[in-house]
């Protein structure tokens, strides 16, 4: 039996973990391929890079999340074994997370500080946060600021504002990832549609976009695993699964669950 999480967060986007604390969490959890999926940065996959070694015992693919935006809805997608070198690459994560952060900002900047004397550009501008807390630097401000009770009323507000990035087309961010060589998944495609899933043709749609795969084993999809797995099957697409867990940032997505055998998936292209 070979146990397999191919999405997971760590300190270098919105998780908890460092490379370290990582590490000793799969070997605890007997997870024995695993990749790290940050949101638009791959920095800590390269920090797990220089610290394996093969009495590990992991083997290590690694990934990526990437953000797009579609039907004016933020999806994601994972890519894996990318040229970590490739130029186009390393500009859509850098240029995805800016325009991320610079979302934050604006919202801050000119929907927060016009409700709250207590909220300026200057502050938080020189806001700074233990990036092991987890979350954002957004969210955390306003935490810390008493105005927001957690991540989820923050998210709320964000929503109510109507800031949010101006994000690339999946179509472009597909063909970007994959001339660095990867391989793209859709991931976790039931969080776009809560206890449901995704119909057909939208699936097929993303087909025709250019993705490799579906996350089909998430804690999104429990209920609707087999469906997806059977479309990948009709449509010869990759089967990948993972827990999206965040470390201590999001406590209901354990590491290794849902849980996920290298049988049960199609990631032959990957190994």
């Amino acid at each position: 039996m070979k146990k397999v999480d191919m999405h997971m967060h760590t300190c270098a986007s919105d998780g908890t973990w460092d490379e370290f604390e990582l590490k000793d969490e799969l070997k605890k959890n007997k997870i024995n391929i695993f990749s790290i999926t940050d949101h638009d940065s791959i920095d800590n996959v390269r920090k797990m890079d220089k610290i394996l070694n093969s009495n590990d015992e992991l083997e290590f693919i690694p990934g990526v999340e990437l953000t797009t935006s579609y039907d004016d809805k933020e999806y994601h997608l994972t890519l894996y074994n990318y040229d970590d070198k490739n130029t186009l690459f390393l500009d859509l994560i850098n240029w995805t997370k800016e325009k991320r952060i610079s979302a934050n900002k604006e919202y801050i900047e000119n929907y927060v500080s016009n409700k709250y004397d207590s909220v300026t550009k200057e502050d938080f501008e020189k806001y700074e946060y233990n990036r092991k807390r987890g979350g954002w630097k957004s969210a955390n401000y306003l935490i810390d600021k008493g105005i927001h009770k957690d991540y989820y009323t923050h998210l709320t507000d964000v929503k109510k504002s109507g800031y949010k990035a101006d994000l690339k087309d999946p179509e472009e961010v597909i063909k970007i990832a994959k001339k660095s060589g990867g391989k793209v998944f859709l991931a976790h495609p039931s969080y776009h549609y809560k206890n449901s899933y995704m119909p057909e043709d939208e699936l097929k749609r993303w087909i025709e976009m250019g993705i490799d795969g579906i996350e089909c084993y998430s804690p999104y999809n429990e209920k609707f695993i087999d469906y997806y797995v059977k479309f990948c099957k009709q449509n010869n697409l990759m089967i990948s699964g993972g827990s999206d867990c965040h470390g201590d940032f999001i406590k209901t997505r354990k590491l290794g669950l849902p849980h996920v055998e290298l049988k049960d998936i199609n990631i032959k292209g990957l190994l």
